[in-house]
């Protein structure tokens, strides 16, 4: 299958800091599947236009219609590229007959902000896929099918196997790129009071000089035990890209209850939490002389590559596009939701 894939891209901002981006790891997944992509980025095609937004907006509205018309696709995925315009969408349907639409979102959609941009997108879209699911996304279901996907862990890209290394530089991480003023740095405060003065504590993201990305920021990973997964809001199964990062490159992922992954991993799997004083606690314990956070690390990297990997991410992706029934082995079955009654709608597995 052809299929057109446009993006943010992150050539024009980022270059090679961001290379581990959802956008790759989606099209890995594709064309791994045996598939054809062209990848777009309405971002980078803006930019290019002497950087002037406003003008470089409709270039790369303009030029989609052009390389749509010239490749025919059979699928178009609209990721979170909020320069495109439905008209333009819907442009490119009438010069390829036959296009599916896919839009997809990987922000938190319980926000007025993202939730505008991913109705954005589904205007003129087929159906529509989110990181978050639960009932933020049941409460969005309209006119077409929509359904959870789970940031997808790629091999290629995440090549560090931390729980088998033998000298770490951190015991913990957090690494993101938050404002000063976020509750999340407090969280963090409260915790490093609590747990032993010796422990080794990698804070990146809070100052601009403090940031990590690239392969600088893969290679801390790699040296580091235990990541912190924490969220402006925990539930739906909602998680920005930076949990595929951490369990994906061998961390033992920490992360709030409250998030739902406790109905796709164990407790062996994944050090779940309900506070703060909690998650010290289970810190201190998994850290201890017996190495356990090494055989968790390991148990939940081994989860995550069978059932939250790019191919398997983007084989479901296809199968809502062409009406297949639900793979046995997609696990989030009960986040795809009916778009007559809002319900759960679970396809029977194949």
């Amino acid at each position: 299958m052809r299929i057109l894939l446009v993006s943010p891209g992150n050539n024009q901002k980022y270059g090679g800091g961001f290379y581990y981006s959802f956008h790759r790891r989606l099209m890995n997944g594709f064309i791994r599947n045996g598939h054809f992509v062209y990848p777009f980025s309405d971002r980078d095609t803006a930019d290019y236009a002497l950087g002037v937004r406003r003008f470089g907006k409709w270039m790369a509205n303009k030029r989609l219609v052009e390389i749509a018309s010239e490749l025919q696709p059979r699928l178009l995925v609209l990721l979170q590229c909020h320069l495109i315009e439905p008209e333009t969408v819907q442009q490119v349907r009438e010069n390829v007959p036959g296009v599916k639409v896919a839009a997809i979102s990987i922000d938190d959609i319980s926000h007025p902000t993202p939730a505008g941009q991913f109705r954005h997108l589904l205007q003129n879209a087929d159906f529509g896929f989110a990181t978050t699911g639960g009932e933020t996304l049941r409460a969005m279901a309209g006119d077409k099918p929509l359904a959870f996907i789970p940031n997808p862990v790629d091999l290629s890209i995440d090549t560090e196997r931390t729980f088998e290394a033998v000298e770490h530089e951190f015991d913990m991480i957090f690494a993101g790129h938050q404002p000063m003023v976020d509750v999340r740095w407090g969280l963090i405060e409260e915790l490093r009071r609590r747990l032993p003065d010796d422990m080794r504590i990698g804070l990146f993201g809070k100052r601009q000089e403090r940031q990590l990305s690239g392969a600088r920021y893969v290679t801390a990973l790699g040296r580091t035990k235990i990541g912190l997964n924490l969220n402006r809001r925990d539930g739906d199964l909602y998680a920005s890209d930076r949990m595929a990062q951490l369990i994906g490159n061998g961390l033992l992922l920490a992360t709030h209850r409250a998030s739902g992954y406790g109905e796709i991993f164990g407790e062996d799997e994944m050090l779940f939490f309900d506070g703060v004083e909690d998650l010290a606690e289970s810190i201190k314990q998994v850290l201890g002389g017996d190495d356990a956070w090494r055989e968790m690390a390991e148990k939940g990297w081994e989860r995550a590559k069978v059932t939250m990997n790019e191919r398997l991410v983007a084989k479901f992706i296809l199968g809502i596009a062409n009406g297949d029934s639900l793979p046995a082995d997609w696990v989030f079955g009960d986040h795809v939701f009916n778009s007559s009654d809002k319900g759960y709608a679970r396809v029977p597995a194949a």
